[in-house]
């Protein structure tokens, strides 16, 4: 997964993969990544929102991110 505004250069963070990866998405999956993408994140505070705010953030759009996947490749 990669996560970009939350540090210096974009991010590639393989912690969030293998949260997914071999497992059944399920509520418990979902948390090991979303904490896998806040805890790798590396954000300044600025006027578009403070440190807290981007780590907390990143870590609820990539569990958003990934139930939506999951939702469009089983309509497929």
């Amino acid at each position: 997964m990669a996560l970009g505004a939350v540090a210096p250069p974009f991010l590639l963070v393989k912690e969030c993969a293998d949260a997914l990866i071999g497992s059944k998405v399920d509520d418990h999956a979902l948390e090991r990544l979303a904490a896998a993408a806040s805890a790798a994140c590396r954000p300044i505070d600025d006027k578009r929102g403070t440190k807290e705010y981007r780590i907390k953030v990143a870590g609820v759009l990539a569990r958003r991110t990934a139930v939506e996947a999951l939702a469009r490749a089983r309509q497929n």
